[in-house]
């Protein structure tokens, strides 16, 4: 299970330090990301993707359960108006259920790679005035270890939370 860091960086030099930094701690590439106003001014440095900026995994969900839905209805109509449709068997509606539910999901995610993510909206005023947003998702074991070792050798970064929320485990 890996949570998500969020610190914001003045500039391309702090943001250089952290990533190497976080590469000395072995923390993959893979899972450290920077998004900024200009992303051609980040250089090589690993840019976020559409997940990170928008909430394509969470509109694709619930484009699923909505589709299913529609789908069970629609399945039920076409079974239930024979007069209509023709003659169906009843596995019209596991059919429907389905082509929904795809279709439903594949659209709302479409749609939702224009919106921004509610996780780094509250970023975007800082990200126009210059600044960079590093989001790296780290295991929940070293999850204190690598933020309390980040904020004291960076104190130019400013942390701004984790996601999902801390939680406390019982021992």
């Amino acid at each position: 299970m890996r949570r998500r860091l969020y610190f914001v960086l003045p500039n391309i030099r702090s943001a250089q330090a952290m990533m190497n930094e976080l590469l000395l701690e072995r923390i993959d590439e893979d899972h450290i990301h920077f998004h900024a106003k200009n992303e051609q001014a980040l250089g090589n440095l690993p840019k976020a993707n559409a997940v990170e900026k928008s909430d394509v995994v969470y509109s694709a969900l619930a484009g699923f359960v909505f589709g299913a839905v529609f789908g069970l209805l629609g399945g039920m109509l076409a079974y239930l108006v024979p007069w209509w449709f023709g003659e169906v068997t009843l596995m019209v509606i596991p059919y429907c259920m389905v082509l929904g539910a795809l279709s439903c999901a594949a659209w709302a995610a479409a749609v939702a790679t224009a919106a921004p993510s509610y996780r780094i909206k509250s970023y975007y005023a800082q990200i126009e005035q210059g600044n960079i947003l590093m989001i790296v998702s780290v295991p929940l074991r070293r999850l204190s270890e690598v933020r309390q070792r980040l904020m004291r050798h960076h104190p130019e970064a400013m942390y701004s939370g984790v996601w999902p929320a801390e939680h406390r485990l019982f021992p």
